[in-house]
């Protein structure tokens, strides 16, 4: 490579783009091309123009002005882009956000992170199911089952605080869920209500 084909590829500067946008922009609804125009975006906004023309980006892209336009519009639908009008030296003048993707990937990690957890908690209920079936050398029965999503769901005590109430009722031989919900209300009363919280207790107890 010769020198000044080298400095021309230094003086043309970089792009920095955040990697969760990479890897989840399909999630958002974007295309292949939205993508390439919001780098395009992304380019220019990092050198200080916020609002390029459509002719420039067009030529950066290999699109027609015309599908840059649409690419642009539907990013801002999709609430990826926005347009925003601002002062600038006592003027107004048009820019593109390129900030609004941020708060939708944001969203969009809550929300997985919330499935994850529900399907973690229904994945570690059914184990819960078993244990006790096995335990008691029987089936639960549908009022059984709806029990101990009452203690999940409304009484939120924790799978594996109830794991241990399991495992108090086996070593009296009291294989019943009344004999359990004795012992989690029990705990409830001394303010227990995870595994960790009486561990703690029976520590202080020295038991």
């Amino acid at each position: 490579m010769n020198d000044e084909l080298f400095n021309s590829f230094v003086d043309s500067g970089s792009t920095n783009i955040n990697n969760l946008v990479l890897k989840n922009y399909h999630k958002l609804g974007m295309t292949e091309k939205d993508l390439v125009v919001y780098l395009a975006l992304s380019m220019y906004a990092q050198q200080g123009n916020t609002f390029p023309m459509a002719k420039d980006l067009a030529n950066d892209t290999g699109m027609d002005e015309t599908s840059i336009y649409a690419v642009i519009q539907g990013m801002i639908k999709l609430g990826i882009i926005e347009l925003k009008t601002v002062m600038d030296h006592h003027q107004q003048r048009d820019i593109y956000s390129l900030t609004p993707i941020f708060h939708r990937i944001k969203n969009l990690l809550s929300q997985e992170r919330q499935s994850n957890q529900k399907d973690k908690l229904m994945s570690d209920t059914e184990e819960l199911f078993k244990k006790i079936e096995v335990e008691f050398g029987r089936p639960l029965s549908p009022i059984e089952q709806e029990q101990i999503h009452q203690w999940i769901d409304d009484d939120h005590y924790s799978i594996d605080l109830i794991d241990l109430s399991l495992r108090e009722a086996v070593l009296n031989q009291a294989y019943s869920l009344k004999y359990m919900d004795r012992i989690l209300i029990s705990w409830e009363k001394s303010n227990i209500k995870s595994a960790e919280q009486l561990q703690e207790r029976r520590k202080k107890l020295g038991y």
